[in-house]
């Protein structure tokens, strides 16, 4: 990540930080990928990554039109939830 690309981000969107936005990195490099396959590409505990990509999900103050990531259920194993970044998710990415 470019660091004045990510300063510059933070000051557009303070609400998003660098943990946040190296966590939609990550989704954009392996969508469609599960929780413990994310924590394992970024080498961070999978609480940490759970914790970031349920705030995500939740979008900001409860607007949908504020998500940056979608879930869905795996259709193979139920257990398991799969990430994709929205439109508005991508978008921020490009700026980096």
């Amino acid at each position: 990540m470019n660091t004045k690309k990510v300063i510059n981000l933070s000051l557009k969107y303070p609400r998003i930080t660098v943990r946040t936005l190296a966590t939609l990195a990550a989704i954009g490099d392996n969508e469609g990928s599960s929780v413990s396959e994310i924590a394992q590409r970024m080498e961070v505990g999978e609480k940490n990554v759970a914790t970031t990509i349920r705030r995500l999900e939740e979008g900001r103050a409860g607007n949908p039109d504020e998500q940056l990531i979608r879930v869905k259920q795996n259709a193979k194993d139920k257990r398991f939830k799969l990430i994709y970044l929205t439109a508005k998710g991508r978008n921020i990415l490009k700026k980096l």
